[in-house]
């Protein structure tokens, strides 16, 4: 199998990318996609952190770092998916070796939301009584 490191120096020299070395890009893509929900998260985490608290009796801040975290849930697979169609995709050869990443390619983006949401559903849990508790908040 093709590691990472085999991969880049293919896709920075722009040689194509034929049937045998696909299986390794897939397993790639759904690696970096993993890498890339929580890199994503970690990003939300400092957006969540650096939002202040509201005194008062209804404070607002929740609400903000909610919608701040379910705003880069959206853009994370968004984001991702396009790098796998703007820069891996038309290294691929067409034909059965392009047919067989697109599935994967998808797959790989739509693992990046859910990476993003189980592991920020796992922290919202463990932090909940910090700011990133109100991600996902709990009922009393």
């Amino acid at each position: 199998m093709k590691t990472l490191t085999t991969i880049l120096p293919i896709l920075i020299a722009a040689k194509k990318i034929s049937l045998r070395e696909v299986p390794g890009l897939i397993t790639n893509s759904y690696i970096f996609g993993a890498v890339c929900g929580i890199i994503f998260l970690l990003i939300a985490i400092l957006i969540s952190n650096s939002i202040k608290y509201q005194g008062g009796t209804n404070p607002t801040d929740p609400k903000k770092r909610r919608v701040w975290f379910w705003i880069i849930g959206i853009i994370s697979p968004v984001v991702f998916y396009m790098y796998n169609f703007i820069l891996v995709i038309p290294n691929i050869t067409k034909g059965p070796a392009l047919d067989k990443f697109m599935l994967h390619g998808a797959l790989s983006a739509v693992l990046t939301l859910v990476v993003y949401i189980i592991f920020g559903f796992i922290l919202s849990k463990v932090l909940k009584r910090g700011k990133i508790g109100n991600w996902f908040p709990s009922k009393k």
